[in-house]
């Protein structure tokens, strides 16, 4: 080797390429972790779903999420895709006294005098379905009035609280803090001024919809009122999902409210919200008050509040309506409208009316409204134009198919957003409440439905379906069909959700 040449040597590694040279131990340790916690609780959540899970689709898409997604997808269904509500519901029931439970069914079969006593068989199709599933008869003697938006509803509902006398109840699933909701407050804090016994219940989730939130003008007043299913991290609580959709609003058993409105600026369809949304809701007088009193201390009891006293006296009829009202939820009174609605559709001879914000049917009730349409029952469904949740009305939107090839008139209606509800059988059967068509109301939700048996209270509800017609756009199977290709995709790609929406 000639002098000054330099030997070469091998060069010492640098310990960033040591480390890619060699596997981490301690990402093996981590995988040996990880891998079979995950197989662990993907395994048991795909288990629970596959046997919990009446909706097949649902429980489909559930298992495939729980498997492509380690870890995630199982966490995801503990927090969104199991029902604590019946197990809860079921040791609540347990612990009510027989004692209070006669006091109180007695007294829903006897409101309404000779008129509330029908045959356990009544000879109505229409009101066997209601008698069969909910196991009381229809309440006679009540008067219904038809409420359109906030102009209507919202001063007869202050009206009937400043003239409170003994009782104010009020359930509520948005209650926003505006205009709107500050004078409810004020009403709600004079009547508890003069000696009423005044309760508000509002739902934990819908009060967020204004920030700061309705409470503290509820706690500054001194009004006495109850979260229902509040959200917490301490200890955790996992009811997200989980909503009281109900609008109640009892006034000492002299009226009583119910409907689909919330209460806010966001209810006058003439207003400036920039949520602004059309509405129908319902005044009832007559003993079907003892009902819906029912149904608000049921709730205000399942929110941890102590029971309101049952009143005994019986309510004087004042009018000829018949009515029932229809509890549904994720407890004990689960599918309860579900089956009421498809089982009125399938008994209904000349007509039906569904006027709905939210319509993703499942395939039972689409079923149900192809077999009256092939028969003859004129069908008709009215819808937004533009929906305030653009995944549903995409949805909505691909499902409208099946629809229009049975023959069955599909209306979107102009904004101001739709956001009312009722469906009509024939000439004397109307369903109204809170309850959209879609998976969220008639599975997870906790909604109220009051039938309501006049042929005046479904004359007048037909008539506001005939106007909204006018003022809509029909969506003919013409027009149908010449969607754009990536309206389509995106249509069908929606409804893939449809279980979940």
């Amino acid at each position: 080797m000639t002098a000054g040449a330099i030997r070469p040597s091998a060069q010492p590694a640098r310990p960033g390429r040591q480390r890619a040279a060699r596997a981490d131990p301690l990402t093996f340790e981590y995988s040996y972790i990880l891998i079979p916690l995950h197989l662990g609780f993907a395994a048991w959540a795909a288990l629970h779903a596959l046997l919990t899970k009446t909706d097949t689709y649902a429980a489909a898409g559930w298992i495939a999420f729980i498997i492509i997604f380690p870890l995630a997808g199982p966490l995801l269904y503990l927090l969104f895709g199991i029902n604590r509500i019946r197990r809860k519901a079921r040791r609540q029931v347990e612990t009510v006294s027989d004692e209070a439970a006669s006091d109180r069914r007695p007294a829903r079969l006897s409101h309404g005098g000779p008129a509330g006593r029908l045959a356990r068989h009544p000879p109505d199709p229409l009101q066997r379905v209601g008698a069969q599933i909910m196991g009381v008869p229809t309440v006679g003697g009540n008067s219904v009035r038809c409420l359109r938006d906030g102009e209507q509803a919202f001063p007869a509902m202050l009206a009937a609280i400043r003239a409170a006398e003994h009782e104010v109840l009020l359930s509520t699933y948005i209650f926003d803090n505006d205009d709107t909701g500050k004078s409810f407050v004020a009403a709600l804090a004079d009547a508890q001024t003069r000696g009423a016994s005044v309760r508000v219940l509002v739902d934990d989730f819908g009060r967020r919809y204004s920030f700061p939130t309705i409470v503290r003008a509820l706690r500054r007043a001194g009004i006495k009122y109850a979260r229902f299913m509040p959200l917490r991290l301490i200890p955790p609580s996992f009811s997200i999902n989980l909503r009281n959709h109900r609008k109640i609003l009892v006034v000492d058993q002299r009226t009583a409210f119910a409907g689909g409105m919330n209460i806010g600026d966001r209810q006058l369809a003439r207003g400036e919200s920039r949520h602004r949304a059309s509405d129908l809701h319902f005044e009832f007088r007559g003993p079907v008050l003892g009902n819906l009193r029912d149904a608000f201390m049921d709730d205000w009891h399942y929110s941890g509040r102590s029971r309101i006293e049952s009143v005994q006296r019986d309510i004087e009829p004042v009018g000829e309506s018949l009515c029932r009202v229809v509890t549904d939820g994720p407890d004990g009174d689960f599918d309860h409208l579900a089956l009421v609605i498809n089982g009125v559709i399938s008994a209904a001879r000349s007509r039906i009316r569904i006027m709905t914000p939210y319509f993703v049917p499942d395939r039972k009730l689409v079923a149900a409204l192809q077999s009256a349409a092939l028969r003859g029952v004129d069908v008709r469904i009215i819808v937004p134009l533009e929906n305030n949740w653009p995944l549903v009305g995409w949805a909505t939107h691909h499902l409208l198919a099946e629809l229009l090839q049975a023959g069955i008139r599909v209306f979107l209606r102009s904004p101001p957003f739709a956001h009312s509800k009722c469906l009509l059988i024939d000439e004397h059967y109307s369903l109204v409440g809170s309850t959209n068509l879609d998976a969220r109301s008639l599975r997870l939700n906790f909604e109220i439905g009051i039938e309501v048996f006049s042929a005046a209270t479904n004359h007048a509800l037909a008539a506001v379906c005939r106007e909204a017609e006018e003022d809509a756009v029909e969506m003919t199977a013409e027009r149908y069909a010449r969607r754009s290709m990536p309206r389509r995709v995106r249509d069908a790609a929606a409804a893939l959700f449809s279980p979940y929406l």
